[in-house]
């Protein structure tokens, strides 16, 4: 026994001295159950009960190259300490320089964690207390998991500092508020009613949420200032009826705002930019996804897991194009059913929208897709695609080459407009019983060359309208009086004319249409018949892609703003030239200007404005509005 003794003793020692900051080594410590808290792992007194824990401290830890962990503890029942342990080298992605899981009642205290990816990992456990810790880490600092409410229940101070920030954990508020901390890790669990608001959460762990209903994430900038190994900016788990508005969401090395088993949420005005994926719903169902932006993500929304009725609506995408040359996916709906995407605006994407293998019965409406790869991409059957302006693509709409992995059957393509594509829609030898119903080819062909091309089979064409081709309709009622066939494909009951004001022409075909008065310089008026654009995805989209052989006919488009501001407008992907004019709160025009078609100039008043109204070129001087003329309000539900 003497030898045993003696070396107690001597470990005790050597805890002192770590204290001191000359630590003894070990290598890593790896605990699977009670009977695994030894010497040999490091345990220098205790014997597992509340009265006396176990204790593991003072070791310098150098965690070897390969090696997941620093110390592991795992299944135990026992209270235990680690105390003052020094570790270093945790580097493995899917490790950490401490996890603790399925244990109950430990102590994490004084330990310094350095030249690691990960730093502590607490997984399906209960009242673990975790203070005075110092982590130096350039992953994640602290990562807590479980399934259910209990399992984030830990005393976690705000003594434990991430890379030289407080870490900030909060379980069980109930009606509170967190305003204006900064921090590199905010998690708050089990709560109610809190409202998290004003903060800063950049470089970390960003802001987790688990079990959290009712509440409110507003105003608060997540993600990345540098090239840092983080995950998410913001995590949603098991989290419900929440409303995320007015954020600033960037640089996430994956995920901007990641929802998982989340429903009944609200996303709502927030900013995504250059994340690698902005928003991803994975089995989380009933979330809305509106009036947000996208900037440079890789893939701005990506629905997945077997999501449900979720809707992404009237959302601003721009993809652009990365430093390596590819552009980025717009939306995708992956393993996913029963979902709306509609009225949203795309542009500079490799792939607009997909519909993946597995997704089925979406409905994919009214959105305004321009300027990209592809428009649209269709693996999956028995979705709906309507309404949508699909422009200036290689390729409109595609379904791609499965292989025979996967057939796209029963998909619906309604009262879709396609126009400056390379090719406006083809479809594969794996595609069956598709129907294209009333869709707007605004020209079938190019140079001779055909534009539209169905390789499926059982494909049902009616009532579609094939640009630039002679349909006969002696009967004057609209439609073909004899089928009209381009290659294999054979419309029964072709379209013979358009009336471009009554068609759905993605996000513009939603807008209310009313007719507003300008009084003139003279004292005189002038009535004129407008769309009005009040949500931004409405504003942003205007007349971008918009076909030249449509503006014959269809309204104008007024702007309205919620206050005064000096703004700009662009003309890159508008294929005409447009009169803008701009008025004041008051109605008082303060400038006007022809814009020039695809031009890259940014146009603008002397002063601020809080209306735009955009005519086809040459309006504003036929209907003699010009100085001194007067917006007659209201001119909305204002």
């Amino acid at each position: 026994m003497r030898p045993a003794r003696i070396f107690v003793w001597v470990l005790i020692a050597l805890a002192g001295i770590a204290i001191a900051g000359f630590a003894a080594q070990r290598g890593p410590i790896t605990i699977l159950g009670n009977a695994d808290f030894t010497e040999e792992n490091g345990v220098l007194s205790g014997s597992g009960t509340p009265e006396d824990p176990y204790v593991i401290a003072g070791w310098e830890i150098g965690v070897p190259p390969g090696d997941s962990y620093g110390v592991y503890i795992e299944n135990v029942t026992a209270p235990f300490v680690l105390r003052g342990l020094i570790i270093d080298g945790a580097g493995e992605l899917d490790g950490a320089a401490i996890r603790i899981g399925f244990a109950s009642g430990g102590v994490i205290e004084n330990c310094t964690i350095g030249s690691s990816l990960n730093g502590i990992e607490i997984a399906s456990s209960t009242d673990v207390t975790v203070r005075n810790n110092v982590l130096y880490v350039y992953g994640r600092g602290l990562r807590v998991t479980g399934e259910s409410p209990d399992e984030y229940r830990h005393t976690i101070e705000q003594t434990n500092q991430l890379n030289n920030s407080p870490i900030h954990y909060y379980h069980g508020l109930d009606g509170a508020r967190i305003e204006g901390i900064e921090t590199r890790h905010l998690t708050v669990a089990a709560s109610r009613d809190v409202t998290i608001i004003g903060n800063s959460l950049l470089d970390g762990d960003g802001l987790h949420l688990a079990f959290v209903t009712d509440s409110a994430v507003t105003a608060n900038v997540a993600g990345r200032n540098s090239n840092v190994m983080t995950d998410d900016a913001i995590e949603f788990y098991r989290t419900e009826r929440v409303l995320v508005t007015a954020n600033l969401i960037k640089n996430a090395r994956l995920v901007g705002l990641k929802l998982m088993l989340s429903s009944g949420n609200e996303i709502r005005g927030n900013y995504f930019g250059v994340d690698d994926t902005g928003i991803r719903l994975i089995a989380s169902d009933r979330n809305r996804i509106v009036g947000n932006e996208f900037l440079g993500c890789y893939t701005a929304v990506w629905l997945v897991g077997g999501s449900q009725e979720n809707r992404v609506e009237g959302n601003i995408v721009v993809g652009k194009v990365s430093a390596d040359g590819d552009r980025r996916q717009g939306i995708v709906v992956d393993l996913a059913s029963g979902n709306w995407i509609v009225e949203n605006a795309l542009t500079e994407c490799e792939i607009g929208i997909t519909l993946a293998a597995e997704a089925t019965e979406n409905t994919i409406a009214d959105n305004t897709v321009v300027a990209g790869g592809y428009g649209i991409f269709v693996s999956g059957s028995h979705n709906e695609i309507a309404g949508n302006l699909v422009t200036q693509h290689l390729r409109g709409i595609l379904f791609p080459e499965t292989f025979g992995q996967s057939i796209a059957r029963g998909n619906r393509m309604i009262a879709n407009v396609l126009s400056i594509n390379g090719e406006h829609l083809r479809t594969n030898l794996d595609s069956d019983a598709n129907v294209f119903r009333e869709n707007v080819f605004l020209d079938a062909k190019r140079d001779g060359a055909t534009l539209i091309f169905d390789y499926g089979t059982n494909g049902v064409w009616s009532a579609n309208y094939w640009g630039g081709e002679t349909i006969d309709d002696e009967d004057g009622d609209g439609y073909g009086d004899s089928p009209f066939a381009l290659g294999p494909i054979t419309d029964d009951s072709p379209m013979a004319s358009l009336e471009p004001a009554e068609l759905r022409v993605g996000v513009l075909g939603t807008l209310p249409t009313k007719t507003i008065q300008i009084e003139r310089g003279d004292g005189s008026t002038v009535e004129i018949e407008t769309l009005i654009a009040e949500a931004g995805s409405q504003r942003w989209t205007g007349f971008r892609g918009f076909p030249s052989s449509l503006l014959d006919g269809f309204p104008g488009i007024l702007f309205a703003f919620d206050a005064e501001a000096e703004l700009r407008f662009t003309m890159v992907t508008v294929p005409f030239d447009l009169d803008i004019a701009f008025f004041d709160a008051s109605g008082e025009l303060v400038g006007s200007s022809t814009m020039t078609a695809f031009s890259e100039d940014l146009y603008t008043a002397t002063g601020p404005f809080q209306y735009a109204l955009e005519l086809a070129s040459g309006a504003l001087e036929d209907l003699s509005i010009g100085e001194g003329a007067t917006l007659l309000l209201p001119v909305t539900g204002e």
